[in-house]
């Protein structure tokens, strides 16, 4: 069976230019994690990462 992933891609709020990349991948990792029950199609949120533009 081939598996499939989707990336999420977002706007952060102005406020995360004052915090540190990794602190709001983890959180939204987090996150994700704790609602996973509700994301259709989700099966397990593996990461997320955060990148500067």
């Amino acid at each position: 069976m081939k598996k499939k992933k989707a990336v999420v891609t977002v706007e952060l709020v102005d406020e995360s230019s004052e915090e540190e990349n990794s602190k709001i991948a983890q959180e939204l990792l987090d996150w994700f994690r704790e609602d996973a029950v509700s994301i259709p199609w989700v099966k397990k949120v593996e990461d997320v990462t955060v990148k500067d533009e």
